[in-house]
């Protein structure tokens, strides 16, 4: 494997800069689009758990059957939706 090949994993694509045997760096490539029953239930849970981002991430990863090393929500996407909610009422994008 050369350094930057693309590899496949877990269910995402990410790109991987390897040194002799050894990554050195992963950053995602690929964005998750999660569907609206899956954002709400990352509002709702961060409501019922006391605004715990972390909380939200064990409870999706619980409720999702997710490994544990799979992607979950970022703090950013949760604070986003929970942002979107406040202010719309919906966890839909904004238009």
């Amino acid at each position: 494997m050369k350094g930057g090949e693309a590899v496949e994993g877990w269910g995402w694509a990410r790109k991987v800069q390897v040194v002799g045997k050894f990554p050195l760096q992963y950053s995602a490539d690929v964005k998750i689009v999660w569907s609206n029953e899956q954002c709400a239930f990352a509002v709702e849970t961060y409501f019922s758990q006391c605004h715990s981002i972390v909380a939200v991430q064990r409870a999706f990863r619980t409720r999702y059957q997710i490994p544990p090393r799979d992607r979950v929500p970022d703090r950013k996407s949760i604070v986003l939706w929970v942002e979107n909610f406040r202010e719309t009422g919906s966890v839909s994008e904004k238009r």
